[in-house]
């Protein structure tokens, strides 16, 4: 009866010992690097890579195991470590933004890796209107087409249209959109609508919409009202 409380007990230990799992020993420095910090919305892939260095500068045990958290995209929720470097892929999924990046073994805590998804890539809006002079319609709809370096369209990028300026009268126009984002379809192209309530027997006046994007790139057209 003895042996087998005592195998039991042993087994326990085996079963535990066998569950353990390796991770950085107290005072060890993590660095994370991602490579490429930019990738598309769609699909893109940057290698999430975790430096451990033990506290006497030497890296960390093969096989230490690191967990990866994203705020945006997808993750691989561990890597183990490789002469002191563990490897996970970040895969975008259709969103744009910056992917704030923890990484996490043991009792070290690493927060400062990021990668910009989709709207990095745009260095160019450009804004249309139509109609450009408004009359009877009382509206006209907006498009920003969105580019990046290489000239082109920039999907699932989200854009916000404001009216910054409407001539002497203030309040008689609004975007459809309501300020909340309109995110550019497969050909880069995001639409709002900009309503007006100015008098029709006023005089004419000019009204400046802008499309902006996560990243700040803008640019504006302007309407004739009358």
């Amino acid at each position: 009866m003895k042996r087998r409380a005592g195998l039991t007990v042993l087994g326990l230990s085996l079963l535990t010992c066998h569950q353990a799992i390796l991770t950085a020993p107290d005072g060890s420095t993590m660095t994370v690097v991602v490579n490429p910090e930019f990738i598309p919305a769609n699909g893109g892939v940057s290698v999430v890579s975790a430096h451990i260095f033990e506290p006497a500068g030497t890296p960390v045990a093969d096989g230490t195991v690191v967990q990866f958290f994203t705020t945006l995209g997808d993750i691989d929720e561990q890597g183990k470590t490789n002469d002191g470097v563990a490897r996970v892929n970040l895969v975008s999924d259709s969103r744009s933004g910056t992917a704030k990046i923890t990484a996490i073994s043991g009792p070290i805590v690493n927060s400062d890796g990021a990668v910009e998804i989709g709207t990095a890539q745009v260095t160019l809006v450009k804004v249309t209107a139509d109609p450009v002079h408004i009359t009877d319609s009382r509206s006209s709809h907006i498009f920003a087409n969105v580019y990046d370096l290489d000239g082109n369209p920039v999907a699932n990028v989200p854009v916000i249209f404001e009216v910054v300026q409407s001539g002497t009268t203030s309040g008689t126009e609004s975007m459809e959109s309501g300020g909340r984002p309109i995110h550019t379809d497969n050909n880069g192209r995001a639409e709002d609508v900009m309503r007006t309530r100015y008098p029709r027997d006023a005089a004419p006046k000019t009204v400046t919409v802008r499309a902006t994007t996560s990243n700040d790139k803008f640019d504006d057209v302007t309407l004739v009202i009358n």
